[in-house]
């Protein structure tokens, strides 16, 4: 007989897995809702959460994507993502680089602001093509 393992997600929301012979719970999954994934290298929990967003119209600029102050942000042990330009044509992750034989095209880069609870982006949009585009940011993190 095969091993196996159960999940239940209901409306894209993640409710749990349970072990099977030898299977443990499975932490590689992403929500937008704060969750526990593992631990960081002091023993405090690692968060995870999916923040969605637009990006600014404007061009060549520091804009913020979004405000995070309510998670208590410690330390910030991984930020990326990823976009689909407004054409539908390329899916971009970030913090990423988009060069083309006629020049540097797009450059996305993200930082969390310590201060002021903020996610920052800065970006080059050459063409237009990514002014206005959705992103899904995934942050994880430690707590205060």
């Amino acid at each position: 007989m095969e091993e196996t393992k159960c999940c239940t997600v209901i409306n894209n929301q993640y409710y749990g897995c349970c072990a099977h012979k030898g299977y443990e719970e499975s932490k590689d999954f992403y929500s937008f809702d704060e969750t526990v994934i593992g631990t960081w290298v002091d023993g405090k929990p690692i968060y995870r959460k999916v923040i969605t967003g637009k990006l600014a119209i404007e061009n060549n600029n520091k804009c913020t994507f979004a405000n995070v102050c309510d998670l208590e942000i410690d330390k910030v042990i991984n930020l990326y993502g990823n976009m689909v330009d407004k054409n539908n044509l390329f899916q971009v992750t970030l913090s990423a680089s988009i060069n083309r034989p006629e020049g540097m095209y797009a450059a996305i880069n993200m930082y969390y602001g310590m201060a002021t609870g903020e996610i920052y982006y800065s970006y080059l949009n050459n063409k237009g093509d990514y002014s206005g585009s959705t992103a899904y940011v995934v942050i994880e993190y430690t707590k205060k």
